[in-house]
């Protein structure tokens, strides 16, 4: 990768604190220089990483033992787009009730569990957590799946 930075060349090339405060101005000038297209580069790519992970959610399916259900099926869902207060967790999991055991012939590999939990894992997030994104006018769009 090529530098943007033109470094002076000294006879004497070793690592110091000069060379750090000339790399983090010229850094902060590029910054500064370039912000808005820097924030929006940033800002259009967490967003596309959000809709990446909303088309496609990383969940797992458990079964879980009930006392007045019996056996139930839920599902584990990561989101990583979601920043939870107070949690322990870099990421936030949630817990989805997707259905009784017993509505499904194969168990957890019963293809019917698979089309229903999606369409209740979207619904879940659809709810709670909508994909927003700011349009140039700074308007909150919301869309749903």
């Amino acid at each position: 990768m090529k530098s943007p930075i033109k470094i002076p060349q000294n006879e004497d090339l070793k690592i110091h604190s000069q060379l750090y405060a000339l790399l983090e101005g010229r850094l902060n000038k590029f910054y500064n220089e370039n912000k808005d297209r820097i924030d929006d580069y940033l800002y259009i790519k967490s967003k596309l990483e959000e809709l990446e992970y909303r088309l496609n959610p990383q969940y797992r399916l458990t079964i879980s033992n009930n006392k007045r259900a019996g056996k139930i099926i839920n599902a584990s869902l990561k989101l990583p787009f979601i920043q939870k207060e107070n949690s322990k967790s870099k990421y936030p999991f949630f817990n989805i009730h997707i259905g009784k055991l017993a509505d499904y012939k194969q168990g957890l590999k019963d293809p019917q569990l698979k089309i229903d939990a999606e369409k209740k894992i979207k619904k879940y997030i659809d709810n709670k957590f909508p994909f927003s994104i700011l349009s140039i006018d700074n308007q909150l769009v919301e869309y749903r799946y």
